[in-house]
């Protein structure tokens, strides 16, 4: 691509969007928040890690060798409620299964690796495990006792806020002004109540520990990321991609941990995906509307109709999941899909000229921030163009190696019988003759058989209807029903029932 534009990305740290410049010359280094292996990642946590594969791709596509590192949480996640009180997610969803914390990580490991492959997240090029590197989270320890950030308490290690001067730079949050971040009794071994631990004393009885010059005990939530951060990316990395639910404390105090060890600045440029709702409302275990990826497939959607549906709303916005949003997204893709085998068309000059407009427009887009939407828009103009074939079909496979929807995939095809062959060369034919009022009705009835139709250019597809387009009793909000508010009423009150979790 010639005169490429430059590479801009929002960085939350100084909230500014400055032009892309990496630590090393022609290489890149992205550190990624990865699962916390006691359940299984709901498509909200999967966002997340959508943008950080659009990141690398785009990375990649622009020549740059990037090494990608993606942790797997297999000690508990360890968010201050938690640590506060010993505990370990892996370790109750152990003792909740019956099997050893070792099997719980394991199997949440695979299921996760599998939604990624079906999302097509490219793979990491390193997943390491926290409990194989507590050595490194004890030697990070051990330095910010050291250097005077940290203090022992009766075998518990607690960063100290007040040394660190720049903390709540992130978040922007003012450190003195901070209270406790959480609904838990104040630790009496602290100094200040806003100190977090970086490493725990083992409870009698403990599973999961580890030795240390503190005695048994097992790594804090935050120094993980840091130790593993540093260990495979070095002291100093290009990207940092996450929630914004870790902005704080999580990466907060990542900040702090990995500046006051290393005396200077870790990370580059902080990238974090905002929140997706569903139906309007943050997703939480409580409110019942966490949805997995297989819960999807079970409603006969392509995974990859959800990473579709990402890409239409920029990373650092809100995105809405309704299942009405998700049936758009599978009917997008799998039309732009179709766009790219239509057949025929040659390549002439005025056909590849503006291609070319379109491959630039789309390039600029991506470009800046990542602007997946900008960038969808470019690719629907060159599909729905008048542009040979073999031009959309370029452009469309080029497109791809950033969106990455799989759009080479071929358009369901399946033996239609001669029955519904037969009332679609009726329609062919009242079409001709412009009645298209009975031409209509005979749709709706090949629909009823199962099969949808596409007029092209010279005839009419006809496809098999997929479940998903009959998936009608999915309801997300009231404009999924019919209204009747203009009917009389037939009784005399009514009563609203909330459900969850996609009840009938």
């Amino acid at each position: 691509m010639k005169q490429e534009p430059p590479l801009r990305f929002f960085d939350t740290l100084t909230r500014t969007k400055p032009a892309f410049a990496p630590v090393e010359r022609g290489r890149v280094k992205i550190y990624t928040c990865g699962p916390t292996v006691y359940r299984d990642a709901h498509i909200g946590n999967l966002r997340s890690y959508l943008m950080a594969d659009w990141l690398r791709r785009l990375l990649e596509v622009r020549g740059y060798r990037v090494k990608h590192v993606k942790n797997i949480t297999d000690v508990g996640h360890m968010r201050q409620d938690m640590l506060e009180r010993g505990e370990d997610k892996v370790l109750a969803a152990a003792l909740v299964e019956g099997k050893t914390p070792e099997q719980i990580a394991k199997h949440y490991t695979d299921v996760f690796m599998e939604d990624e492959d079906k999302l097509n997240i490219l793979p990491a090029h390193e997943f390491p495990r926290a409990t194989a590197n507590v050595s490194e989270m004890v030697q990070l320890t051990e330095t910010l006792v050291g250097k005077g950030f940290a203090y022992e308490v009766d075998g518990n290690v607690y960063f100290e806020i007040a040394k660190f001067g720049e903390y709540g730079k992130l978040s922007r949050q003012r450190a003195e002004g901070l209270e406790e971040g959480v609904r838990v009794d104040a630790d009496p071994l602290k100094r200040d109540q806003r100190d977090f631990a970086l490493w725990k004393a083992a409870e009698p009885g403990r599973t999961l520990k580890w030795e240390s010059p503190w005695g048994d005990g097992f790594p804090g939530w935050h120094i993980e990321c840091s130790a593993m951060a540093a260990k495979y990316l070095g002291p100093e990395i290009d990207f940092h991609t996450g929630g914004v639910d870790n902005i704080f404390p999580h990466h907060e105090d990542e900040i702090a941990q990995s500046e006051a060890a290393l005396g200077r600045r870790h990370v580059r440029n902080w990238m974090h995906g905002q929140h997706l709702l569903v139906d309007g409302l943050k997703m939480a275990k409580s409110t019942g509307n966490t949805y997995l990826i297989a819960d999807l497939e079970r409603r006969g959607f392509e995974p990859l109709a959800f990473r579709y549906l990402c890409a239409t709303a920029r990373h650092h916005a809100r995105l809405n999941f309704t299942f009405a949003s998700l049936r758009a997204a599978q009917r997008a893709l799998t039309r732009l899909r179709e766009k790219l085998h239509e057949p025929g068309g040659k390549t002439t000059k005025k056909g590849a000229a503006e291609g070319e407009k379109l491959r630039r427009d789309f390039w600029a887009a991506v470009a800046d921030d990542v602007n997946l939407p900008g960038a969808l828009a470019v690719a629907w103009r060159g599909a729905r163009s008048h542009l040979p074939a073999t031009v959309k079909r370029e452009l469309l496979m080029d497109f791809d190696r950033v969106l990455g929807l799989d759009l080479m995939r071929p358009p369901a095809r399946a033996e239609v019988p001669p029955g519904v062959t037969a009332l679609v060369q009726e329609r062919n034919g009242l079409r001709q003759r412009k009645e298209y009022r009975v031409a209509d009705e005979i749709r709706g009835r090949v629909q009823a058989m199962g099969y949808e139709l596409r007029d092209i250019k010279g005839g009419t597809n006809i496809l098999p209807l997929p479940v998903w387009a009959n998936a009608g009793g999915m309801i997300s909000s009231s404009s999924d029903v019919v209204s009747q508010l203009d009917q009389p009423d037939e009784a005399a009150f009514t009563i609203g029932i909330v459900t969850r979790r996609g009840w009938d």
